[in-house]
Order: structure tokens, then sequence, then C-alpha cells
């Protein structure tokens, strides 16, 4: 039995009952971080999820409890916490079954489609609106920022583990690469600052009796108004350019923006670069450090997806042809 397979087993026989057998659990896919989910056959015939956390971890500043009593606050769908262990790191809380947004999508209608994006923006509102002016000034979340730092080491990330580790790429105008990392690591930092989920995407809105429910939020932070707009639109999906305008357009609607659209339409495109470099540095990590290859589906498409805000903003020429020169390999 392994190390976290002895931890599950001590929290549920505490919570449960004694004896219990390893194989009522199953593990679930993952995400690309060190938590590790699995799902419990309850004697009752229900299931339950439990979040086995590389490590231990205070109760009383545990940001996804913290994230978790803010967005059920705001009226947001989250899976209940039944309970929790901060010494033995888990986290027991609802199942909520197998379908995310991200399968609906693949084979709903085009009226359904448009309703659940319609309805995943709205949760977006919802979080910069009400999440914003709701949050606890001692929270993580209200110190955790996308500054210019932090924006530029998620930069650095795509240039060590998707050029390097995943491509073998020797540059030869690092100073240029730099230097575009700087300024627009720069520009984004310089937005005024909502609440963000950090990681909205389709894979992690989930659908349960009709309704949609936010999962994966221990990361939020303060950050620019596009940055969750971006993760849905752009990040592990395939939308044509009219469909992403309609839905951006959407979010415009419902927002309450200061901004000019033109100035958001910028923006949004600065942060799909942002975003999707990001991205495509986890999954190269994924695929060259540990081996994970779910996320070779993904790398074609971002960089697609990149390249076309990459041209949509043409300061970062050196950026371009790389993103680009990655498509023909």
């Amino acid at each position: 039995m392994t190390e976290i397979q002895q931890r599950l087993m001590d929290f549920i026989e505490r919570e449960f009952r004694p004896g219990t057998n390893p194989s009522q659990l199953s593990r679930l896919a993952g995400d690309a971080s060190e938590r590790q989910y699995f799902r419990y056959q309850i004697q009752s015939g229900e299931a339950v999820i439990l979040t086995a956390y590389p490590e231990p971890f205070d109760p009383d500043t545990f940001t996804y409890q913290q994230v978790y009593h803010l967005f059920r606050k705001i009226g947001l769908p989250v899976p209940e916490i039944i309970a929790l262990d901060g010494e033995l790191g888990i986290v027991l809380q609802e199942d909520l079954g197998n379908e995310s947004l991200q399968d609906r999508l693949l084979t709903a209608a085009e009226k359904e489609r448009r309703e659940l994006l319609h309805q995943a923006i709205d949760h977006i509102v919802t979080i910069q609106q009400e999440g914003t002016k709701a949050l606890n000034p001692q929270y993580e979340a209200s110190v955790l920022a996308f500054d210019e730092e932090k924006l530029n080491s998620e930069l650095l990330f795509f240039h060590r583990h998707f050029l390097g580790g995943y491509r073998g790429l020797k540059l030869t105008e690092e100073e240029s690469l730099m230097e575009e990392f700087t300024r627009l690591s720069t520009e984004l930092a310089s937005l005024p600052r909502l609440l963000c989920h950090r990681d909205y995407h389709v894979r992690n809105l989930m659908l349960k009796d009709g309704k949609m429910y936010i999962i994966d939020f221990q990361d939020a932070r303060q950050g620019p108004c596009s940055y969750d707009v971006v993760s849905l639109l752009k990040d592990s999906i395939e939308l044509d350019i009219q469909e992403v305008d309609e839905y951006r357009d959407y979010y415009l609607s419902r927002a309450s923006l200061t901004r000019k659209v033109g100035d958001f339409l910028r923006q949004f495109h600065l942060m799909c670069i942002q975003r999707l470099l990001k991205a495509l540095g986890t999954y190269g990590f994924q695929i060259t450090e540990r081996g994970n290859a779910f996320y070779q589906q993904y790398v074609s498409g971002s960089l697609q997806r990149a390249l076309l805000s990459l041209q949509a903003v043409p300061e970062f020429p050196y950026l371009q042809r790389i993103v680009d020169g990655s498509l023909t390999q």
C-alpha cells in the first residue's frame, strides 16, 4: 500500500467504518498538479470524491476552503466539502459525476452549446463582480495577483519546458525573446484587477442535474478581467473566430466595464498570448518530464490560437516567428 493509499484508508476508516477495502477506491484522472483524486463507493451505493494533497495543510489558511466559502456565499455552484483533514492532507467532497462542459460540448446542438457557454460566462461575471466585493482581505486570493513577476515567470516556464524541453530549441535571439516577454507581462500587469478563478477552462466546469458546477478553484487570485474569459474561450476548446467574437461580445454585454471595447479587444489578445504560452509550458512539462501524453492533444490547437492573437497584436514579431515555426514542425 502506498503512502497516499494509507492516508486515504486512515481517513475513510475514521469517517465511515473500519476495515475498508482499498478496492472500493478508484483513482480518477487528475489535472496538472500534484493532487490525486479518488472516487469512493459508500455502502449505500452513493459515491464521494477524495482529494489527496501531496502535503499536510492548515485548515485555517487552506485556500481551497477559503474560495469554496466565498463562491458559496455569492451563489456559485461548487461541490460540497463534506469533511477535511489537514494533517492527513485529505478533502472529502461531493461527487459531481464524470461529465465536464468539454464532454457535453462535443455532442451538444447549437442552441444548447450557446446556452451552456452563456451560463459559463455568467459565472465569470459573478466571480468578478460579486466575488471581488465579497472577498475577505485575509484570504490568500486577495493577496495573490497576476503581477509582472508572476506573468513573466509563466512565460519563462514556456521557454524552458516547451521551447527547450519539448521542442529542443536553441534560440539565437534570446534577448529579443526576453524583451518581448517583459513588454507583454508589463502591459498585462498594469491593467485593473478583479477576482479570477485562474483556471477557468471547460474541463473545470462539471454538469450534474441541470447545474453547472465550478471545480479546481484553489488558485484564485487578482488579475485582468479578460483572464477567465480567455481561459474559457481559448483553452482546451475549439471555437471558430465568429464564435469567439460572439461569446466575447456576450461577456461585454454582461460585465460592467469602464474600458472601451477596443481596449478590451487588445487586452483579450494579449491575455490569449500569455495564457496559451503558459498552457504550452505546462503541456511541455507534463509530456517530457512526467511522461503524460494526455496533453499532447492540446499542443497544436494552443499554438494556432496563440498565433491568431500574435497576428492581431503585431508588437511581438520574434514570439510570432517562434510560434509559427512550432506549428510547422
